[in-house]
């Protein structure tokens, strides 16, 4: 990431209090890498032209700090705020600007003297927008979301980053859904295609590794109803079938099976029906991946 940020809403609190931030713009053609692509600050692509705002004088030698910010990354958890993002050479999403509870992401690694004047405001206007946040909370951190592997697909496909597709796609699986897999740009898309919406991590050892720290499965209970894992509607599915009798008895068992693998264990219930249960909690229930992939009680509902 460079020295400059797109994609901001300037009405919001840290371009305005206490300081009106303004900047140095720069307008430029829309790149190549971000043809056909969206993120959570540009939902309908990124116009043929647009403007870059100048955080920094001048170009670091090396390049900022980014935080991914993909539809996926992140976007699922309660309250986080994309407030802008860097300019990449690599693909569109790239977060400079980013608030979650009580944390916050500023990506431009210069000094504050070195600064642009709208930089440097900004930077006095997130100290004050934080210090109303000090108490705020958030989902833990657990392990990276599933979608580091749809952005393997992508920068094979466009930018020919075969190293991707070839070792850290397949390396971030467990061993058995290696199996599946076919390590070139079209067999990463294939899978992707076929399996994402189905994949998890963080449930036992072998979802840890020294190099990548998560690694992920294919939930085959999940896949096998249709049912992805981080949609409501597949909750709901499993919840009826976990609670009726007289059910086909291998999709009564793989839903609660997949109760089990996803409802957080300080909320899961030591009694009575999932249909109780999910009156009680239904209203303040997220599923988060980065948090490890659990459906649990959003936490800026119960501060």
């Amino acid at each position: 990431m460079d020295h400059q940020g797109h994609g901001m809403d300037l009405n919001h609190d840290i371009f305005q209090k206490p300081h009106r931030v303004t900047f140095d713009f720069v307008e430029q053609d829309r790149p190549k890498q971000y043809d056909g692509a969206t993120s959570p600050l540009w939902p309908k692509g990124v116009p043929d032209k647009y403007k870059l705002a100048q955080f920094e004088h001048k170009k670091p030698s090396t390049p900022n700090p980014t935080v991914v910010s993909h539809e996926g990354f992140f976007t699922d958890v309660p309250g986080f705020e994309s407030l802008a993002e860097g300019n990449s050479a690599k693909m569109l999403g790239s977060l400079s600007l980013a608030r979650q509870g009580r944390y916050f992401y500023w990506g431009y690694s210069t000094d504050p003297q070195d600064l642009t004047a709208g930089g440097q405001d900004t930077l006095i206007n997130v100290l004050h927008y934080m210090n109303g946040r000090r108490g705020e909370k958030t989902t833990p951190f657990v392990g990276k979301t599933r979608k580091i592997l749809w952005v393997y697909t992508v920068l094979g496909k466009e930018k020919g980053y075969k190293r991707g597709v070839e070792e850290h796609f397949p390396n971030q699986l467990v061993e058995e859904w290696r199996e599946t897999y076919t390590p070139t740009f079209d067999g990463a898309a294939a899978w992707v295609k076929e399996n994402l919406a189905y994949v998890f991590s963080g449930k036992s050892e072998k979802h840890t590794d020294k190099r990548y720290k998560s690694r992920f499965e294919v939930d085959a209970d999940a896949k096998a109803m249709a049912t992805p894992n981080n949609k409501r509607e597949s909750l709901e599915m499993w919840l009826a079938l976990a609670d009726q009798e007289g059910v086909d008895a291998e999709d009564r068992a793989r839903a609660q099976r997949c109760l089990k693998r996803y409802v957080h264990a300080p909320i899961y219930p030591a009694g009575g029906t999932w249909a109780a249960w999910y009156a009680k909690h239904r209203e303040s229930l997220v599923f988060v991946d980065s948090a490890g992939f659990w459906w649990m009680l959003d936490p800026t509902k119960t501060q």
